[in-house]
Parts: C-alpha cells; structure tokens; sequence
C-alpha cells in the first residue's frame, strides 16, 4: 500500500514497475524544472518528465504526442508551466472543463481547482481548495492515469458492493479514499497479483492490466466491456 505520509517515492517505484519501458532516459534534468516547483511534483517530473518524448515535444503539434499522465486529465510539460501570483497551473480536465494549481516555494501544498463550481454555484474559473496535499492529489491523478493508460482496460457494468468479487485471485489495497480534483474522497485503487488494477472511480469499476495473461484474473461473473 502506498503511503498517506510521504506517498511519492512508493508512488514512482509502482509507475516503474507498472510502465515497463519507463527508463531512465526519459528522467528530466533537475536544471530544467523551475525552482518554484514544488517537491512531490518536482519529484514526478524528473521520474517521468521525458515520456514517451522529451516534454518540449508533448502535447503540441504536429504530432500532439501525450505525455505519460493524458488518457482523462493531463498534467502539463514542464515548459508550460506560468507563476502567477505565487500560483500555477500544473493539471487541466482533458477537454479544459476545469484546472488545478497549487502553490509555489512550499513543501507540500494544498491543491485548488474550479472542477466544483457548478456544484458550489460558484462564477467560471473560482477556485476552491480540494486537497490539503500536493502529493496526496499527484498519487490519485497518477493511479488514475496509468490504470486508464494501461494495455488493457475494461468498464465494470454489473453492480459491485467488494472490489475482491471482481478477481479470482488475492488483491491488496494501494490508495483507499484519494482525494482528487473535488474536494473529497473520489478514488480507491487495489491491485491484483501484482498485474491487474482496480480502481473504484465515483463508484464507477474500471480494470485495467498490461499483460494478456493477466485476462485470467477476470471473474467470468463480472459483467464487462473492453474500452481498449
């Protein structure tokens, strides 16, 4: 299970393991990160900042390439980060319904986001405080990206009241209750023999996997549509 305190390190060994061609060439030099970022994201960057292409080359024509985290959310490339008033922007929803920015020169900050202001009845672009941690939200943004990313993912459509009914082998709690871009608890995240994740999204069941073996750990009474 990765933990509540400190969660990065925990956080970057499972991106590892779960991205297999993640390697160190796609590390970004400490020198092009802004030293107004802060630690758990600066952390991130220099991971995984280069990948799949150098972070000059994501999401921008002419191949608009994502970067590692982009199947729903996207974080943004190093390069486009802009400080403003002691704030920027460092995640956006994938069709810019809602950002999240935190603050700079701080060890581990709270995130803001307008993603609740339909909620709050909130005008266009208000910002509310979501998540008393940097690192806290990075861990459900990055679990929620690579699951959707993985090989393999499927879309839960039968009722599920234990995530275990979903498998037919032993899984282990990763992320209970991450908060994200909402300002409470919205994902749960469990991992099956090390190669199959769940992740419990608003009550939503996605499962999602790297290796085709991995198929077998599918309940056959799961009811279950193939996404990609």
């Amino acid at each position: 299970m990765i933990p509540v305190h400190d969660p990065i390190p925990a956080l970057l060994d499972l991106i590892a393991r779960w991205v297999p061609d993640l390697t160190v060439e796609h590390r970004v030099d400490p020198s092009h990160i802004p030293e107004f970022i802060p630690p758990p994201l600066r952390e991130l960057y220099k991971a995984t900042g280069n990948y799949p292409v150098p972070f000059t080359e994501q999401w921008r024509l002419p191949n608009w390439t994502r970067g590692l985290f982009g199947r729903q959310d996207q974080l943004l490339p190093i390069d486009t980060l802009r400080l403003i008033d002691n704030r920027f922007r460092f995640v956006h929803e994938n069709q810019g319904v809602w950002w999240c920015e935190t603050l700079a020169n701080e060890l581990d900050p709270p995130v803001y986001s307008d993603a609740t202001a339909y909620e709050y009845g909130d005008s266009e672009g208000t910002m509310r405080e979501v998540c008393s941690s940097l690192s806290h939200f990075l861990t459900t943004f990055c679990l929620q990206e690579i699951v959707l990313g993985s090989q393999h993912l499927l879309c839960v459509d039968s009722p599920v009241d234990d995530p275990a009914s979903l498998v037919s082998g032993q899984i282990a709690d990763i992320w209970i209750k991450g908060w994200y871009a909402f300002g409470r608890p919205t994902h749960s995240f469990y991992l099956c023999e090390r190669s199959l994740f769940i992740m419990d999204c608003w009550g939503d069941y996605w499962l999602a996997y790297n290796d085709d073996d991995a198929r077998v750990l599918v309940d056959s009474r799961a009811e279950t549509r193939i996404i990609h």
